[in-house]
This record gives structure tokens, C-alpha cells and sequence, in this order.
């Protein structure tokens, strides 16, 4: 093989690798399809505040299914077009959705203060939970998760003034608290109901 097929060849592979490596941050590509689970962990333990200004941990959630977001209220457009997705699919499920319960991490800890989570999460569902916490413990959530998230500032960063890149996907947790499926920001409500429809009904016991 000669030098530039060599170089061809290698160029080629990095190509292929880099292609099931990225990652989907904010605006980037995006797949309807849903992500199993794998041997790589995905959540775990995580101690937060609500909106309500009450200390919640995941063992507060155990027994439910945990619908889980990860995106900040300043968001203009991602994270909104994502929680209306879950609303939606959550009312498509009826009755069916008592035992899921929504979730929404802020990854932008210094603006959504409780206050702030209690009026946007209000927003959207009844039976949206709005966390937020420390940034030691908001990175430390976002990392089990493996959510990558990094702010962005605009005109220099004066005060406020920033958006934050983030990755968007919806996380399906089990009552056990384990990770069952991921779904992509291009997911529509029909197709995260009819998954989440699957899995609940794979979960009941067999009479």
C-alpha cells in the first residue's frame, strides 16, 4: 500500500470513528431514534433542591420511573421545544403516566435560583419537578448522566448575559433508579409515548 493510500485509509477511519463519538450538544444533529441501555453507566446518586426549596434526593423517586431533563430556564428554544415534548407525551400516556415522574435539572445553577424553577417548570406540567443545587453538585449529577454542558457568553460576558451549550436528550430512569433509554432532541411526544408505553408494559408483572 503506498504512502497516500495509507493516509487515505487512516483519514477514513478517524472519519467513521468520529461519527459514533459525537455527541449532540444544543444545535447540533439530532436522531429520532431512542438509545438502549449499555454496559456504560448512565445516572446514579444526586441530592438537589426543588422548587420548592425542599432537599431531594433519588431515593426519593424510587418506585417511579424518572423522566429526566437536563437544560436551564434562560433557554430560548431547546429547552422549551423538550419539556413541551415530555408534557405532551406524558398526557398522550393517561393514567399510564402516574408512575413516571418528570424531571428538570438545571445546568445553570447561578440564574435558576428555586424561585425561578418554581414559575417555569409551572409553565409546563402539573407534575414537573424543577432541581437545582450548588454547581459542585450540578456538575456532579450532569457527569453520571454523561450531559456535557458549557456556557457561552455574549457580548463579552457582561453580568448575566450568556446561553449555555448543553447536551439534550431525555433520560428514561427505572424504578430501581437504573438507566433504561435515552431519547434524542428530535424525538417526537408520539414516538417517546409509544417507547415508554413498551417499556412500562414489558414491566408488568405476568399474571
Amino acid at each position: 500500500m503506498t504512502r497516500k493510500l495509507f493516509s487515505v485509509f487512516i483519514t477514513s477511519m478517524f472519519i467513521i470513528i468520529g461519527s459514533f463519538a459525537g455527541l449532540s450538544i444544543q444545535a447540533g444533529t439530532a436522531s429520532a431514534d431512542t438509545v438502549t441501555a449499555s454496559k456504560v453507566t448512565t445516572g446514579g446518586r444526586f441530592m438537589l433542591q426543588d422548587q420548592r426549596g425542599k432537599i431531594v434526593t433519588d431515593e426519593d423517586f424510587k418506585g417511579k420511573f424518572m423522566l429526566i431533563y437536563f437544560g436551564y430556564t434562560y433557554c430560548p428554544d431547546i429547552c422549551p421545544t423538550s419539556l413541551q415534548t415530555i408534557a405532551h407525551a406524558l398526557d398522550l400516556l393517561g393514567k399510564d403516566s402516574d408512575v413516571i415522574q418528570p424531571i428538570f435539572i438545571s445546568i445553570d445553577p447561578q440564574r435558576d435560583t428555586v424561585n425561578v424553577l418554581r414559575e417555569y417548570v409551572a409553565a409546563f406540567h402539573p407534575r414537573l419537578i424543577g432541581l437545582t443545587g450548588s454547581e459542585v453538585a450540578i456538575n456532579s449529577v450532569a457527569k453520571k448522566y454523561r450531559v456535557r454542558f458549557k456556557k457561552v457568553s455574549e457580548n463579552g460576558g457582561i453580568n448575566d448575559d450568556y446561553t449555555v451549550d448543553h447536551t439534550s436528550s431525555v433520560f428514561l430512569m427505572g424504578p430501581d433508579g437504573k438507566f433504561i433509554t435515552r431519547f434524542s432532541h428530535a424525538t417526537t411526544s408520539k414516538q417517546m409515548a409509544a417507547k415508554i408505553r413498551t417499556i412500562l408494559a414489558k414491566s408488568k408483572p405476568k399474571k
